[in-house]
């Protein structure tokens, strides 16, 4: 009989792991993952530990980075429709069999999420049915749908101190200076743009300096998607049919599918890709890089059919690789910006 091995302590400070509603997602996404062979299970064995015939505490601690970016691109490869599920439950579990040998690696789901960078804002909406995977294109708003008390609909001289959008971002946005500085949503096309409408932004006080208001850590996005909507109910944003929801900002068109889009993410700190967000959707094409787990490029395409592309595999040790749809983004502060990708919401306000 297979001897199971738990390997629990290298990766949560409480091994317990804790369930809640999203925890479907979470264990349907390991069960996936653990059987992964080109994309978990290869490159654990030959990039991870290539002369390993039994995983030991201590070993395992020493490659923790690589296996947290390692289960990181597996999620973001495999778990993409869930990926906002995935990252609100609290701790999970992979479990594998490596050399006839049963193993589980346990773990704390914010440190898997810094290793996977989505690049990500605040988007205030008045269509409340999107989902994650849908694409919202500049070409859709038309015009402003909030009121000036709620937010600005042009900037004058200032902004307005008692508009609810600069209160609450204010009370919420210290990594952007909090107080010292203003909040207000950006304008649509014609009414100068900044980025995209309805995204958060921040005015630097005393300053020309404008800001989209982003995150790279998408549980952190969630967590101040759901206190930015808990800030603006009965605010004056209320009653007005809007939503909070937290969206891609690096999302170009599907180079590999024409009818798809792509979104833009960094597993373990490594180049920029495009990869697919989207509900029941395939990935299509999948390729790493760099032969070092630290720096992982990662490319999926949003599939508009059902055909699908098998996967090419995670590591290419020492092979620089091409990619389809591999596009390099050097974000500026305020970007012209023509589609974004929801992530996650709606949370109604």
């Amino acid at each position: 009989m297979k001897k199971i091995i738990y390997i629990l302590s290298i990766f949560c400070l409480l091994c317990t792991v804790r369930t809640n509603a999203n925890a479907d997602a979470m264990t349907d996404c390991m069960a996936t993952i653990g059987v992964a062979q080109q994309t978990f299970l290869d490159p654990l064995r030959t990039e991870i530990f290539p002369n390993a015939t039994k995983l030991e505490g201590s070993a395992v601690k020493q490659k923790r980075a690589k296996i947290l970016t390692l289960i990181a691109g597996n999620i973001f490869t495999h778990c993409n429709a869930q990926i906002a599920e995935i990252a609100m439950t609290p701790t999970g579990k992979v479990s594998f069999v490596l050399n006839d040998q049963k193993y589980a690696f346990a773990f704390n789901t914010r440190d898997v999420f810094e290793f996977l960078d989505l690049r990500t804002g605040i988007m205030i909406y008045n269509k409340r049915s999107k989902i994650p995977g849908d694409v919202i294109k500049l070409s859709d708003i038309k015009q402003l749908y909030w009121s000036d008390e709620c937010s600005d609909h042009t900037i004058a001289d200032n902004l307005d101190d008692d508009a609810a959008v600069n209160k609450a971002g204010q009370r919420l946005f210290s990594s952007y200076g909090g107080s010292d500085n203003e909040f207000f949503l950006d304008f649509e096309e014609g009414n100068d743009r900044r980025a995209f409408p309805g995204l958060v932004l921040m005015d630097k006080t005393g300053s020309t300096t404008e800001k989209i208001v982003t995150f790279t850590d998408l549980p952190s996005a969630i967590d101040a998607a759901q206190n930015f909507q808990s800030a603006l109910k009965n605010s004056e944003c209320s009653s007005q049919g809007l939503a909070v929801y937290v969206v891609g900002l690096d999302v170009k068109k599907d180079t590999i599918d024409k009818d798809g889009w792509a979104l833009g993410a960094s597993i373990g700190g490594g180049v920029m890709a495009f990869a697919g967000l989207a509900t029941a959707l395939q990935a299509t094409a999948l390729v790493a890089a760099t032969g070092s787990m630290a720096l992982v490029n990662a490319t999926l395409a949003v599939a508009g059919a059902a055909s699908t592309v098998p996967v090419a595999g995670w590591i290419v040790a020492g092979v620089a690789v091409a990619a389809a749809g591999v596009i390099s983004l050097i974000p500026g502060e305020i970007e012209n910006i023509q589609q974004v990708m929801v992530i996650a919401g709606p949370y109604n306000i």
